[in-house]
């Protein structure tokens, strides 16, 4: 019931935004493209300053949440021991506010095995942008692994 007034509440926002801010979208986009560069080239610390301060993240191989730098800086760490990569799939995004942008769409995660051959992770994301001292930061981020089509 939350969920679909949340979902609700977010269509219905979208129509009364102005078309103007389509431009936002693809702005804010390119923030998580950022993100992609800055996770696939390792630096935890580039990682990190992708988020806000107060960033609510829900990373796809954690358990819990993150929501202080130190947090994250521990949970990119560990990912990145783990020679885990992101590529970017499919997305679409909805603008809030002038300043504030919902994204949601699929990538993949990869990692070598011993075989040589990656181990591909199918996932999915939400990413809310905020546009921070001209800069699109994110606010909050949900991933979870992408579940299989039901046969």
């Amino acid at each position: 019931m939350t969920m679909n007034l949340l979902v609700s509440a977010l269509f219905a926002v979208a129509a009364v935004i102005p078309p103007a801010l389509a431009d936002k979208r693809e702005d804010a986009y390119a923030g998580v493209e950022r993100w992609s560069e800055a996770f696939n080239s390792g630096d935890v610390e580039q990682i990190v300053r992708m988020y806000t301060n107060d960033a609510l993240v829900l990373g796809t191989l954690s358990p819990g949440m993150s929501s202080k730098p130190d947090d994250l800086r521990a949970y990119f760490k560990a990912a990145v021991a783990a020679k885990l990569r992101v590529k970017l799939g499919d997305h679409s995004a909805v603008a809030l506010a002038e300043d504030a942008v919902a994204i949601a769409g699929f990538y993949d995660f990869s990692r070598p095995a011993a075989n040589g051959q990656p181990v591909v992770v199918p996932a999915r994301f939400s990413f809310v942008m905020i546009k921070t001292d001209g800069i699109w930061k994110i606010a909050h981020q949900h991933s979870s692994v992408r579940p299989k089509s039901p046969q």
